[in-house]
């Protein structure tokens, strides 16, 4: 089996240098770079590799924008974001713009290699400091209404990260769309939260759906 093929967008030279560095002696091959958005996005969708290592604040074109387009022509790439920033808004626009793994650049290269492997087995991957941050948010309180959520629920909610409206929601799950209002009541309710996109935060955050 040949090595899995990694692209890598990053706008400072020496971030590709040391990735570059790390991936020569894995079962990694590094297939391409680019330091700017439009580049790397069309070089990704020139070049298909198994996995894109990209960074969030890009020139020319955003990292959360590459990610959209990649889903969007090509789901199967997986796409791990690779980071300094530790704000939980840039995690939850990254997930819901369909990145695989979230990661900082303060990252272990054996912890790296561990979340690209999770990936590519088709599971998200969160940097573990960003999750010890969310458990600790869980002791302390200010999100211990998880396991409330019913099943459907759950599957609303689910719905609800993905940008459906209650009408389409309904249509999938076949029920009413007043049934559908309740859920999306009730989720905000449990999760504590002000609007939707605040509950899907919320349940993102705290791996309850990703």
């Amino acid at each position: 089996m040949g090595k899995t093929r990694v692209f890598i967008a990053d706008d400072h030279n020496i971030v590709r240098e040391g990735l570059q560095l790390l991936f020569s002696t894995s079962p990694f091959q590094v297939i391409g770079e680019a330091a700017d958005g439009e580049a790397a996005l069309h070089k990704i969708l020139a070049e298909l590799p198994d996995v894109v290592i990209l960074d969030l604040n890009m020139p020319e074109m955003d990292g959360i924008e590459i990610t959209k387009r990649i889903k969007a022509t090509a789901p199967e790439i997986k796409v791990m974001i690779l980071t300094i920033y530790t704000e939980e808004k840039f995690l939850v626009e990254s997930m819901l713009a369909g990145a695989d793994g979230y990661v900082l650049k303060t990252i272990k290269k054996s912890e790296l290699f561990f979340g690209i492997e999770e990936v590519l087995r088709g599971q998200k991957y969160i940097d573990g400091n960003l999750m010890q941050r969310a458990f600790l948010q869980v002791i302390k309180g200010e999100q211990n209404r998880d396991s409330m959520l019913t099943d459907r629920e759950l599957d609303v909610l689910k719905l609800m990260a993905r940008g459906k409206t209650n009408k389409e929601i309904s249509t999938e799950l076949y029920i009413g769309s007043d049934t559908v209002k309740e859920y999306v009541t009730a989720i905000m309710k449990k999760l504590d939260s002000k609007n939707r996109t605040d509950a899907v935060a919320k349940a993102i955050r705290n791996q309850i759906i990703l």
